[in-house]
C-alpha cells in the first residue's frame, strides 16, 4: 500500500518542479527582452569623439575651435536622425494599426524616440557652456549643414544611378526591342550665343506695293483693268520712234523728269513727247 503512494506522489513532485523551474526561466527571459531592446540606431560615433576630447581636455589643453566642432557634428548626427524618425513614425503607425507589426516594435520605437530627446536636450546644455544662446542656433546650422551634405551626396551619385539605368534600359531592350525609347538629352543654349529666343512667326498679309521685281519697275507698271494709263504714257506707247522705250521708263519720265533708279541712267524727261508730237501734227493734216 505504501509502495504504492509513493510514485504518484513523487510524480506529482517532480511534475510541479519543472514546471515551476519553467515558468521561473521563461519570466525571467521575457522580462529580459522587454527591458533590453534592440537599438533602433547604431553606436553614436561623433558622440562618443565628443565626451572623448571632452576628457581629454582636463589633462591637457584642446581648442576650443576643436571641441565647437565635434559638437557640431554629433548635432548634424542627431539632425540626421530626428529626419529618419519622421519619416518611420508615419509608417509604423500604419503598420501597427493593419496588425502587421508587433507592440515589441513599437517599444523600440519609443525608446529611441526618448533617447534622441535625451541627446537633444544634452547637446543643448553643452552647447550653452562654450556661449550662452548658442543651444538656441546650433541646430538650425546643423539642419543646413546635413541639407547641404545631402544634396551633395546626390549629386556626387547621379553618375552611378545613371550607369545603373543604362544597364536596366539595355537589358530590357534587349528582350523587348524598342520597348523604351533612348531618352533625349535637350542641352540648354549658351548664354554667349543665341540668348535671345527667335519671335514666333505671324502670318501676315502681303501688302500691296510687295510684287516680285525692282521697286521701280513695281511701281511703274499699271495694273490691267484696274486704271487707265495716263495721256502720256499712251502718247508715248503710240509713237513709231519711241516703240524701243519700255513703258516703266516713259512712265518714270512722264512723272519724275529723270530717273535715278538703278541701272536705268539719266534720261532726259523731254524727248519723248518731243518725238511723238510731230507725227499727230502730220495726221492732224492729212
Amino acid at each position: 500500500m505504501a509502495t504504492s503512494l509513493a510514485v504518484p506522489v513523487a510524480y506529482i513532485t517532480v511534475l510541479v518542479t519543472a514546471m515551476a523551474i519553467f515558468s521561473r526561466v521563461y519570466r525571467r527571459r521575457r522580462a529580459a527582452e522587454k527591458t533590453s531592446f534592440e537599438p533602433w540606431f547604431p553606436a553614436h560615433p561623433s558622440r562618443e569623439t565628443y565626451i572623448t576630447l571632452i576628457s581629454a581636455a582636463e589633462s591637457q589643453e584642446i581648442p576650443d575651435s576643436l571641441l565647437k566642432s565635434a559638437l557640431l557634428v554629433r548635432a548634424i548626427t542627431d539632425v540626421k536622425r530626428i529626419w529618419r524618425l519622421r519619416d518611420d513614425k508615419m509608417a509604423l503607425t500604419q503598420l501597427h494599426t493593419r496588425g502587421l507589426i508587433g507592440d515589441d516594435t513599437m517599444a523600440r520605437f519609443a525608446a529611441a524616440e526618448k533617447e534622441l530627446e535625451a541627446e537633444i536636450v544634452d547637446v543643448v546644455s553643452e552647447a550653452n557652456t562654450f556661449r550662452q544662446g548658442w543651444g538656441q542656433l546650433i541646430f538650425a546650422t546643423a539642419t543646413e549643414m546635413a541639407q547641404a551634405e545631402k544634396t551633395r551626396e546626390v549629386v556626387m551619385n547621379i553618375p552611378k544611378v545613371k550607369a545603373v539605368e543604362e544597364k536596366k534600359i539595355a537589358l530590357r531592350n534587349k528582350y523587348l526591342p524598342n520597348s523604351v525609347p533612348p531618352p533625349q538629352i535637350i542641352q540648354a543654349p549658351s548664354p554667349g550665343a543665341g540668348s535671345a529666343s527667335p519671335a514666333p512667326a505671324t502670318a501676315q498679309a502681303p501688302a500691296p506695293s510687295s510684287v516680285q521685281g525692282t521697286p521701280s519697275k513695281a511701281t511703274s507698271t499699271p495694273a490691267s483693268g484696274t486704271s487707265s494709263p495716263s495721256p502720256n504714257v499712251a502718247a508715248a506707247m503710240s509713237g513709231g520712234d519711241s516703240a524701243g522705250s519700255s513703258p516703266a521708263l516713259a512712265t518714270s519720265e512722264s512723272v519724275g523728269g529723270t530717273s535715278s533708279g538703278p541701272g536705268s541712267g539719266n534720261v532726259s524727261g523731254a524727248s519723248t513727247p518731243l518725238k511723238s508730237t510731230p507725227n499727230k501734227k502730220k495726221k492732224n493734216k492729212k
